[in-house]
Formats: C-alpha cells, structure tokens, sequence
C-alpha cells in the first residue's frame, strides 16, 4: 500500500487512497474477504486491515469517502445509510470474479496491431456505456493504468 507524502492533519505520512495508491478491484477485494457471513464489512476493519491506526488522534482517514464514492459507483451499498458498514452490490461482485485472461487471450492482445489495439478499445468502451457501473469501472483503470 503507498503512503501519500503528507498529510494536513499529522506529521505522519498516510495512506494513499487515491486510485494510485490502491486500485478499485484491490480495496473491493479487502471489503469482500472482511465481511461477515451476510456480506457486511465495516470502515474500521477496511482501514485496520490497510494498516491504518483508527486510535490515532488528529488522525482523519480517506476509507469512508472512497468507499461513499464506490457506493455512488454501484459497487458497493451501505447498511441503514452512513453507518459504516459495506457490501458489494452484484456488479461489484463480478468486477472481482475471474480477472485472470487465459494465456490464448494474452497471446491474442501481444499480437495486436496499433490500429486493432485502438479497435478493441473503443469495443470495450462502446459495451461498456451499456451500463454506468461497467462503463465507471473501465475509465478508472484506464486513468489509473495510463497515469503509470
């Protein structure tokens, strides 16, 4: 996890938790391995589990609006509103379900052309506008992938 290099309120450099620090499908990931038998995860154990010190005064953590801006998203829903607690919606689900590309496929991309690589992107983003949770999803890895 990467720390930001300051922090208004501390001394202490925090955590990253722009879409460079940690990405989209890795903070879904750490809200759907904590959750409990129904599907809830809290803010706290999201922010515990990236290394955060909640008991930290003067100490304001960014885990509660990233994961608001998930739940705008469609990613994510909040139990009984604003109390902190998370879980994946389905299409938050399926952006963590089976994201490894089988070797045909990676072979297939390495022998793209430019012009067919240009193709397949405005493919992936035509059937992506079909749905804005989808489309959501694409534009934020590619922001994040070209600000690499």
């Amino acid at each position: 996890m990467a720390r930001s290099s300051s922090n208004a309120n501390n001394d202490k450099p925090g955590l990253d938790l722009t879409i460079w620090g940690i990405s989209d499908p890795e903070l879904l990931a750490i809200v759907d391995d904590l959750a409990d038998e129904n599907g809830w995860t809290r803010s706290l154990d999201v922010r515990t589990q990236l290394g955060e010190n909640p008991e930290e005064v003067g100490r304001r953590s960014g885990v509660g609006q990233r994961l608001s801006w998930m739940r705008r998203y469609g990613w994510l829903v909040e139990r009984n509103g604003d109390d902190g607690t998370w879980r994946l919606t389905p299409i938050g689900q399926e952006l963590l379900d089976h994201p490894d590309l089988s070797k045909a496929i990676e072979q297939a991309l390495d022998r793209l052309n430019p012009a067919q690589r240009l193709r397949l992107t405005r493919e992936l983003a035509e059937a992506g506008s079909r749905s804005i949770e989808l489309r959501t999803a694409l534009r934020r890895q590619w922001t994040r992938s070209l600000g690499r």
